[in-house]
């Protein structure tokens, strides 16, 4: 993302949108995402894992089949066109429907 891209969308309202993935494609749509200059975050959590009787801590998305995209309104509508997205009022009105 460039500072000239920066100063020419500060007029435009931007929200946090999320785009549905594969299963554990997190990180290649997160590094597809950020090629196409938005700005993306995957939350992450350490783990332990045992590979040939070794121990080995890795870090693995703490949310599933997520990556959390900073985006635009007119943006969000041309990414719909490749990926499942939620906006924040759809997942809104589902955490209070529980």
């Amino acid at each position: 993302m460039t500072f000239q891209y920066i100063i020419n969308h500060l007029n435009k309202p931007h929200l946090w949108y999320i785009v549905l993935t594969a299963p554990h494609t997190e990180l290649s749509t997160q590094k597809k995402l950020e090629r196409q200059g938005f700005i993306t975050y995957v939350p992450a959590t350490s783990v332990r894992r045992t590979w040939d009787g070794r121990i080995k801590e890795i870090h693995i998305p703490a949310i599933a089949r997520c990556v959390f995209v900073y985006a635009t309104n007119e943006e969000m509508q041309e990414m719909q066109k490749e990926y499942a997205v939620l906006s924040p009022q759809t997942v809104t009105t589902l955490y209070q429907n529980q």
